[in-house]
């Protein structure tokens, strides 16, 4: 009898699973955030996936402070900015809160 208890108890727990599946995300391609990306190319820096207004820090790869942009719009943010070819910089992004670091090398 306690075998077939258990059995039973079993197929109920497993169709109860299969009943109540987790529902779904309906997220919709214009609800989904870029993520933040930087570019620079023939001396323009481009900034996307950013929202609202913010600080960028550009630093050379041993910490020395390069520039810093404070801007009102992030949004697809691009700027005249010469930096040396070939050599890696430190972008540090500040917008409302959050704070996002990325390389980029110039070329």
């Amino acid at each position: 009898m306690y075998k077939q208890f258990f059995f039973v108890l079993l197929t109920i727990s497993f169709i109860s699973l299969k009943a109540n599946p987790t529902p779904s995300l309906n997220i919709a391609p214009h609800n989904m955030q870029e993520s933040p990306k930087a570019a620079y190319h023939e001396q323009q820096l481009h900034l996307t996936g950013f929202h609202g207004s913010g600080t960028i820090e550009i630093y050379s790869i041993i910490g020395n402070k390069i520039k810093e942009i404070k801007t009102q719009e992030l949004q697809n943010f691009k700027t005249h900015l010469s930096l040396e070819s070939g050599n890696m910089y430190i972008l540090r992004v500040t917008t409302s809160g959050e704070i996002h670091t990325l390389k980029i090398i110039a070329s």
